[in-house]
């Protein structure tokens, strides 16, 4: 007994454990058709207190306000519901099959989409598309209601394409760790676009089975490597009259190892000692005179970085990220130093190593350490 209530295993059923595998499966199903026949029943309830606007009595001025106060439902959720019971008031195919349950929610909201494209048009179709939501999965089937919408109402097809595409957003909030959240909605070609770049860079990681990634974290970094290709290329329109660029703020001191009074990234983020490190490896490096804390006086000219020649020497001796069992090709990889730039190490090939960005990081972060060379 604990605190007066009896102790008993959480989890699995014991009533469950003599049951053969293929009535299991069965029962599964069976449970969850009598799940979608339940909230069919449900509906038909909701359409009802609707109808009668029974909730009025109850002090509530909406259906949707007394689902979230009786039943604790989000606003949102609660006008979904009541949306979804009164359109199955004019949809009687749908609604027998969402109350034998045949069908689930999700296509019956697919089926609300196609009779709010084309009213008249669906009232003929129903039977046909309700046969078809109860036999094919949730991905066919939107297929199957978006090319039917778009032959019987192509206007409002359009309309609905260019709702979309204006809804399509970006936007970067900086957290008070110092991460930055991405938050994006991306048109089908946008985010075909994007998937596809970033799959194609993410994928050689698939086959490295020394890699510690998540697949979550391949798809940064890929997506990192991507823009910081197209930044490299030099083909970025001029902004300001200079090519883009990440730019990098350190004093003298923390390029020297010294204790550090200003660190920064872009807009004034703070750049850590690792990834200090590992930028000072493969940027150019340009020196910036100050009078007081804000005051340029004097800039000298951009140097120090390996050089073309010098990468294709570590292309051809080292062919690839040296890391033991990655096999990124050079093209992927940066020039690490051996010994720290920032602690007098020399951009020389004998300190020199081609790094994949991914172990360049985890490197300067002291997660990996690279074998002796020989």
């Amino acid at each position: 007994m604990l605190g007066g209530v009896t102790a008993r295993t959480v989890g699995r059923d014991a009533g469950l454990a003599g049951v053969s595998d293929d009535e299991l499966h069965e029962r599964y199903v069976e449970c969850r058709r009598r799940e979608r026949m339940a909230a069919a029943e449900a509906a038909e309830v909701l359409a009802e207190i609707d109808r009668r606007c029974s909730f009025l009595r109850e002090g509530y001025l909406q259906a949707g306000s007394f689902v979230a106060h009786r039943v604790g439902d989000s606003h949102q959720a609660a006008a979904g519901r009541v949306r979804v019971a009164r359109a199955l008031r004019e949809m009687p195919e749908t609604a027998a099959a969402y109350r034998a349950g045949e069908i689930d929610v999700v296509r019956v909201r697919r089926l609300m989409d196609a009779r709010e494209a084309a009213g008249d048009a669906f009232a003929a179709a129903e039977p046909e598309l309700v046969e078809r939501a109860g036999r094919e999965d949730a991905a066919t089937f939107a297929r199957t209601v978006a090319l039917w919408c778009e032959r019987v109402a192509p206007a409002h097809t359009r309309r609905e394409e260019r709702e979309r595409f204006e809804r399509r957003r970006l936007s970067f909030a900086e957290t008070f760790e110092g991460m930055v959240r991405v938050d994006a909605e991306l048109d089908a070609v946008s985010a075909e676009t994007v998937m596809t770049a970033v799959a194609a860079l993410a994928g050689p990681a698939n086959r490295d089975g020394g890699d510690g990634r998540t697949p979550a974290q391949r798809r940064v970094d890929a997506l990192a490597e991507i823009c910081r290709r197209y930044l490299d290329a030099g083909e970025a329109p001029i902004v300001g009259r200079r090519t883009p660029h990440l730019s990098v703020i350190v004093d003298l001191d923390g390029l020297t190892g010294g204790p550090v009074s200003r660190s920064e990234i872009g807009a004034g983020r703070v750049l850590g000692p690792a990834a200090r490190e590992m930028l000072a490896c493969d940027a150019t490096v340009c020196g910036v005179l100050m009078a007081g804390g804000d005051e340029v006086l004097q800039m000298s000219r951009a140097s120090r970085v390996a050089t073309a020649a010098q990468f294709r020497a570590l292309a051809i001796r080292d062919g690839g990220c040296v890391v033991p069992g990655c096999g990124r090709p050079p093209e992927w990889c940066d020039a690490h130093h051996l010994v720290a730039w920032i602690y007098g190490g020399m951009t020389d090939l004998v300190n020199l190593a081609l790094v994949c960005r991914p172990h360049h990081v985890m490197i300067h972060l002291g997660a990996l350490e690279l074998p002796r060379r020989e």
